[in-house]
């Protein structure tokens, strides 16, 4: 398995795409894709990965900003939770707010189900709820190495709670139950910001001790 990392848009989204780097075909997918987009598909063409689906950790303006734009340039659709369509009714307030000029409408193709694993060309990726950030975010845990935590946790810090949806005591709930249970060696992958690790979340964290 094979990822790019593209801080995008004004916030720096950390959208990836990752993909399988073995001999002969080439799948992939997008995780939050936030902008860049014409960098991000240069790389899909130039690694001749077949694209099949976006996933979302959720649903923010600008974790979804480009999620049309890769929808129609390959004819992928949107999985994420169904919690978070009250997060996209709201986008634009949401553009309004930060600034953003989006007049679009994101729809949800598939939703997730927790425990039901989704295999793209042997990378397996299992879909981890942790709500709190907002109510239907996800964390992937792919190939049970990598996890993608969206807004949930970050590098020694968790995500913001202070927004239409968000709870605090959910999202400690959230890692504290489902993400700091994982085995030390786990990288993370955030939705803004540097990677980690469980082990180093355990260890540094103020949020978790």
């Amino acid at each position: 398995m094979k990822f790019y990392t593209f801080p995008a848009g004004p916030f720096e989204v950390n959208t990836y795409v990752v993909f399988n780097d073995a001999e002969g075909k080439k799948e992939g997918f997008i995780i939050d894709p936030g902008g860049l987009e014409k960098k991000i598909e240069k790389i899909i063409k130039d690694e001749n990965i077949d694209l099949k689906f976006i996933l979302n950790t959720h649903c923010h303006i600008d974790h979804v900003f480009k999620v049309n734009y890769f929808k129609e340039k390959f004819g992928v659709r949107l999985i994420a939770d169904k919690e978070e369509e009250y997060i996209l009714r709201r986008l634009p307030e949401q553009a309004e707010y930060l600034g953003f000029d989006f007049n679009g409408e994101v729809v949800i193709d598939e939703y997730l189900k927790e425990g039901e694993v989704i295999d793209a060309e042997g990378i397996s990726i299992l879909p981890v709820f942790t709500p709190g950030h907002s109510p239907g975010s996800t964390s992937f845990l792919v190939n049970g190495e990598y996890l993608f935590s969206g807004d949930t946790l970050f590098k020694s810090t968790i995500g913001r709670t202070d927004i239409p949806g968000g709870s605090p005591e959910q999202i400690v709930s959230s890692i504290k139950n489902k993400l700091i249970t994982l085995p030390d060696s786990v990288r993370v992958f955030p939705g803004h910001g540097e990677p980690t690790t469980i082990a180093d979340e355990k260890r540094y964290n103020p949020y978790l001790v």
